[in-house]
């Protein structure tokens, strides 16, 4: 297992990569080092609020991927973050954009194929949530996973479920990102109850028991973006729940059902295996009791009740949510690929071609002034440049979103690009379906010029031979165990509205690989 030891900085290989890197420049002729180099950044205070991190780690897989979750109980993480992380659905994933015009994509409800590619205009290639309601209580039925609520349909937008302003990025690596979400408003301080760190002065407490009654107390834990990050979709009344939901009814909900009840978790499950109930669904440990083994007592075991009437394991269930998805997050590091073998001294781990295209993306695509380091982003904790970390590209007018706050200069977060090749679409309004699309898009300068436009934004005069190549580079980031679901990517089966069926899959993984988005060919124009 990988070391859960705080972040520090190792030393880079002698040469340009080391020397270029200290100056906020790309990296030169050297490639970076293989992602194994890296240590994972866990937050050093993770001890005062964590006892047990494999007891934690389980709680937080079961909890990403657990369908009842959803207001509708049909929602998890997982269902937005299946597919290599990201989301391959196509039918229903359609956002009118700020215009609110469907114009030359599927209608509401409609599928995706490769000629709606690029997508026209503002329309936004997003992931499908939940059908818009209002919360109104929980069901006292455990066999029930749904929720309580009064539809309220959106009418022509989404008749159906509703859909997300933005595509959904891949999970895997989340870990490693100084700020999360498109637009970074998920802080790499976790105030234990929102995304927005302590910069959010109306979060609510986490309750600690202190031997003479319950305390609301403030706290800080970094570097935790993930956690802030994970703490933002549940009770999102787009994606995952009714309006109106807070975080201790959920964890009223699933403190009273058993874990991963809807769905199977194979017995080889590289983290759950041991507490699966197989052939039957869920595990054979409850939530209280997982929560129990996982978290320092004074956060749990007090019987006083909080202000608001919640119990102090309902009240501090954001803080054993955020951290124990952290956790999870932690394990899943795709450090496996062809590039990384190469870096570590296996010459033979890319091809001739693919070896030209690295050198475009260190050179002459000017790819690794934004896509640096091993993590392939310079928004990571350890690779981190300001001026890189989130950029305006060009992909759309400003004014179509206007991304980091406050800034609100249509600048948003460089995406790391390990396993790329599975996450499509891409950008951050999923417009387009190929690698070798994203790559003409850099090559001629972006397609929206505008006084925000990130100075590295220029036409490149990439050859087709150097396009191709630089394609083939990409497709050597791919971890295989990421692409068959080997452990630790493996996984509970999991039924996404309008997707796949997805039978449970264990450690030694599946047959059948990810497929690319819309199975579309990486090298098409």
């Amino acid at each position: 297992m990988r070391s859960f030891s705080f972040l520090t900085r190792i030393p880079f290989p002698l040469g340009a990569c080391a020397l270029v890197l200290a100056s906020g420049a790309a990296f030169g002729d050297d490639p970076p080092p293989s992602l194994s180099t890296v240590r994972v950044p866990i937050p050093p205070n993770i001890g005062i609020f964590v006892k047990n991190q494999t007891a934690a780690i389980e709680l937080g897989k079961a909890l990403f991927w657990d369908e009842q979750v959803g207001g509708d109980g049909r929602i998890s993480c997982a269902t937005c973050h299946f597919s290599a992380g990201a989301d391959r659905r196509v039918t229903n994933t359609m956002h009118p954009g700020p215009d609110g015009i469907f114009d030359g994509v599927p209608a509401p409800g409609g599928t995706l194929t490769a000629s709606h590619f690029p997508i026209a205009g503002d329309n936004i290639v997003g992931s499908q949530g939940i059908v818009g309601a209002t919360f109104n209580s929980l069901d006292s039925n455990p066999a029930n996973a749904a929720d309580n609520c009064t539809p309220n349909p959106d009418g022509v937008f989404f008749p159906q479920r509703r859909v997300t302003g933005r595509n959904t990025p891949t999970t895997i690596m989340a870990v490693f990102y100084r700020d999360n979400f498109w637009d970074g408003r998920a802080k790499r301080d976790f105030n234990g109850v929102t995304p927005l760190g302590i910069s959010d002065p109306s979060a609510p407490k986490i309750f600690v028991n202190n031997g003479s009654g319950l305390q609301a107390q403030t706290v800080r834990i970094a570097p935790a973006s993930a956690a802030s990050q994970s703490v933002g979709p549940p009770n999102n009344d787009v994606e995952m729940s009714c309006a109106g939901r807070t975080f201790p009814l959920l964890g009223k909900k699933l403190l009273a059902r058993t874990p991963l009840g809807l769905q199977v978790v194979a017995p080889t499950d590289s983290v759950l295996g041991s507490l699966s109930l197989f052939p039957s669904n869920g595990l054979n440990k409850t939530y209280p009791q997982m929560i129990a083994a996982a978290f320092q007592d004074n956060l749990h075991n007090s019987t006083q009740l909080t202000p608001s009437g919640a119990t102090q394991m309902e009240a501090n269930f954001s803080l054993f949510w955020g951290l124990s998805i952290l956790l999870y997050n932690s394990t899943l590091i795709p450090d496996e690929t062809p590039f990384d073998q190469f870096r570590e001294g296996n010459n033979a781990a890319l091809t001739a071609n693919q070896q030209l295209g690295m050198d475009v993306f260190l050179n002459k695509g000017l790819c690794s002034a934004c896509h640096r380091g091993p993590e392939f982003t310079a928004a990571a904790i350890r690779s981190h440049s300001g001026g890189h970390a989130f950029a305006n590209i060009g992909v759309t007018p400003t004014a179509a979103d206007v991304g980091r706050q406050p800034e609100n200069k249509g600048k948003f977060k460089t995406p790391t690009l390990r396993n790329v090749e599975l996450t499509g679409p891409y950008f951050h309004n999923g417009r387009y379906l190929t690698l070798r699309q994203v790559v003409d898009f850099y090559n001629r300068g972006g397609d929206v010029a505008n006084a925000n436009l990130h100075s590295q934004i220029r036409p490149l005069g990439l050859t087709v031979t150097e396009r191709d190549a630089l394609v083939d580079f990409l497709l050597a980031l791919t971890d295989e165990r990421v692409r068959f679901e080997r452990a630790p990517f493996d996984r509970p089966s999991l039924a996404p509205p309008n997707g796949p069926v997805l039978q449970a899959v264990g450690a030694g993984g599946s047959v059948n690989p990810i497929p690319r988005f819309l199975d579309a060919d990486p090298f098409l124009p």
